[in-house]
């Protein structure tokens, strides 16, 4: 445990000190030291900004995909403890806390964007975007656009690609 706290150190200074000039950089050093604490990968990161704040409660439920980019500011949790404090104002007993540990799961080309939190045990699907400042639970569907607080889908992140990018045209119809 002591070994980790050290390279929490280690991996905070080295990323500091080259994520101005070399976000890239920052982010190899992320991944290197995620990995190391278990968190699981599907191949490697587009980009994970060095302003994001992982729940350490245990890095091997999170899960992250091939080539997401995670924005800055953004807040991963997977632990939820309200339930211990609000019992207590019931005066009902526990013999131990009252709380929820649960994995949060994003796919591969994923989008998230600055400001969001991921609550406990949500999932976003493969392709999706996830607007700035979004609060996401549960299941976010493949190539959604999610939106808003609480978040919702807006959209389908195909239908937007096609509005910029004159060589994609997608048409929903043939998803039938």
């Amino acid at each position: 445990m002591k070994t980790r706290k050290i390279e929490k150190i280690i991996c905070r200074i080295l990323v500091g000190l080259v994520s101005n000039f070399r976000a890239r950089w920052a982010t190899n050093i992320l991944y290197f030291f995620f990995k190391r604490w278990g968190m699981k990968f599907n191949g490697k990161p587009n980009y994970i900004s060095s302003k994001i704040w992982f729940d350490g409660t245990d890095y091997s439920i999170i899960s992250i995909g091939n080539e997401v980019t995670m924005s800055s500011y953004i807040r991963v949790l997977t632990h939820d403890w309200a339930l211990h404090t609000v019992a207590k104002a019931f005066d009902i007993p526990q013999d131990k806390p009252i709380g929820r540990i649960k994995g949060v799961t994003i796919e591969d080309y994923a989008f998230v964007g600055t400001g969001t939190i991921l609550m406990p045990g949500c999932h976003i699907g493969k392709g999706s975007i996830i607007a700035a400042g979004t609060v996401v639970r549960g299941r976010v569907p493949d190539f959604s656009i999610y939106a808003g607080s609480p978040g919702a889908v807006i959209g389908d992140s195909r239908v937007y690609l096609s509005k910029f990018v004159d060589s994609y045209n997608y048409d929903p119809s043939l998803d039938d």
